[in-house]
């Protein structure tokens, strides 16, 4: 055997061992429940809407989406974690920055539009696993109280902020388990923060009205209320089949419900007591600026990293990778049912992306009236 081979022989095996001990993947970490079976109840929730080119939308939930949201982010946070790092989210991508730098990039943009200040109380709702979260409250000098009706977003919160170096950050950082639709009275009293804000989370509700009304109620009088949010841009056309088929894919591959357009959120804000100060969006701010579209990291990727992982080469490499570990034992059974669930968002957003009939980065900037 020659030298070439018995190298190529020894480094596979070491390889593959550092991938399996060192490495995230998706299908690593223990849940609450067996994936399969969470994959089941979750599809349950989208019966009807689950399969390619149906065009076929989710039936109305009693539960405002609430139960199906908890379900999807306890089955997708490691494979979210292994493609986009701690913040769940898309953001415009600027050449000579990385994937990940372009994000912190726009999250500071965010803050600043908030005008967050040292000090200032703020309320994540929907926080993730608080990667958002941890930056603004660097950046800003905010304290942070992050919710999310998911435990197993906490956990991994918990563990990340534990290894940060800065306690002056750690001070700042406070995360919470419950239900934005009902804020927990203990942690989220009337009208005790400055300012809260939406991360791409207010979607997974399928009526904005309930939590909406929740962030005016703890925000004082005259605070800002905002929102990061997947949004139908006016192009969209609820008559074409082609554009609900994508809108299908979006909602049952990311948890989301009722995507509509900035006028149809615009009366959800005035509904729940807020006035709408501005509203825009971001991604095709920053393409003006000479920033790429949002959907580069779906489609080509941005970096290595993305190119690796997010981008529709990288997303058939992780199917393919996560076939052979399941195959092999080592990644739970339905990791890979999992990947393909999510194709259908990746998919059907990149497309819905590069039409200029949707975008996942609409900001809008609301306030509390004044007594």
């Amino acid at each position: 055997m020659g030298l070439a081979k018995l190298a190529l022989w020894v480094a596979l095996p070491i390889s593959a061992s550092v991938f399996i001990m060192k490495v995230d993947y998706p299908g690593k970490w223990t849940l609450d429940d067996q994936r399969a079976d969470i994959l089941g109840k979750f599809d349950n929730y989208y019966e009807g809407a689950s399969e390619w080119e149906s065009g076929n939308q989710p039936a109305k939930d009693e539960a405002n989406n609430k139960d199906a949201a908890e379900r999807y982010f306890t089955l997708i946070t490691d494979f979210f974690e292994y493609g986009w790092g701690d913040a769940f989210h898309m953001s415009p991508l600027k050449n000579g920055y990385s994937f990940k730098a372009s994000m912190a990039y726009w999250e500071n943009n965010f803050a600043l539009h908030m005008g967050l200040k040292p000090d200032m109380k703020v309320a994540d709702l929907g926080m993730g696993i608080g990667g958002p979260l941890r930056r603004i409250a660097e950046f800003s000098g905010a304290n942070i109280t992050g919710l999310t009706n998911c435990h197993y977003h906490v956990k991994r919160a918990n563990l990340v902020t534990s290894r940060l170096e800065s306690d002056w950050l750690k001070e700042r950082c406070h995360y919470v388990v419950g239900d934005y639709n009902s804020l927990p009275l203990d942690s989220f009293p009337d009208n005790y923060f400055d300012a809260a804000y939406f991360l791409e989370s207010l979607s997974h509700s399928e009526d904005r009205v309930p939590p909406l009304s929740e962030a005016r109620r703890v925000v004082k009088p005259g605070g800002i209320v905002a929102g990061w949010q997947w949004m139908l841009r006016p192009s969209f056309n609820y008559s074409d089949p082609y554009h609900m088929e994508l809108k299908r894919g979006m909602e049952y591959g990311g948890g989301l419900r009722n995507l509509n357009k900035p006028a149809e959120r615009h009366v959800e804000y005035q509904k729940a007591g807020l006035e709408v100060l501005e509203s825009w969006d971001m991604g095709m701010q920053a393409i003006e600026r000479g920033w790429n579209g949002w959907w580069t990291s779906l489609t080509t990727g941005h970096d290595i990293p993305s190119m690796l992982t997010s981008s529709h080469f990288g997303r058939r490499l992780t199917m393919w990778t996560v076939w052979v570990l399941e195959t092999i034992g080592v990644a739970e059974k339905g990791t890979l049912r999992t990947a393909e669930m999510l194709e259908h968002c990746g998919y059907s957003a990149a497309v819905a992306g590069e039409m200029h009939i949707f975008t996942p980065t609409w900001v809008t900037i609301s306030r509390v009236p004044e007594k």
